[in-house]
């Protein structure tokens, strides 16, 4: 099987930060795109925001799974994750990470975008 084409960013996070700057992964849609979580803050968790003109962003949120609730949940990492390649949604070209408890000293987060052959 042939690998297809493949882009590969790292964004790190400001001592205490809570949000990293953009990411632009292509004008295209991936069939994969993984987060490499790095070692968490405590009781902390990673959100999403998305955007698709690198100005307005908002957290991508997903509907719930087997629930006839009609309400939507925030995409959310737990901090249980750490150290781990986690699959994100693949629809916006330009994406943050959100930590919702102040990051450790130069946290880098890794976003591995890829055709599957």
């Amino acid at each position: 099987m042939a690998v297809g084409s493949y882009n590969y960013q790292t964004v790190t996070m400001a001592s205490a930060g809570s949000l990293t700057s953009q990411l632009d992964l292509g004008g295209r849609t991936w069939n994969s795109v993984y987060l490499r979580v790095p070692t968490m803050t405590s009781n902390s968790a990673i959100l999403i925001q998305g955007s698709v003109d690198n100005s307005t962003y908002s957290v991508i949120k997903h509907p719930p799974i087997n629930s006839a609730t009609v309400a939507t949940n925030d995409y959310t990492i737990a901090s249980a994750a750490t150290n781990v390649w986690v699959p994100i949604p693949n629809a916006f070209r330009y994406i943050k990470i959100v930590v919702t408890a102040g990051a450790d000293s130069g946290q880098a987060f890794t976003v591995l975008c890829a055709d599957n052959g």
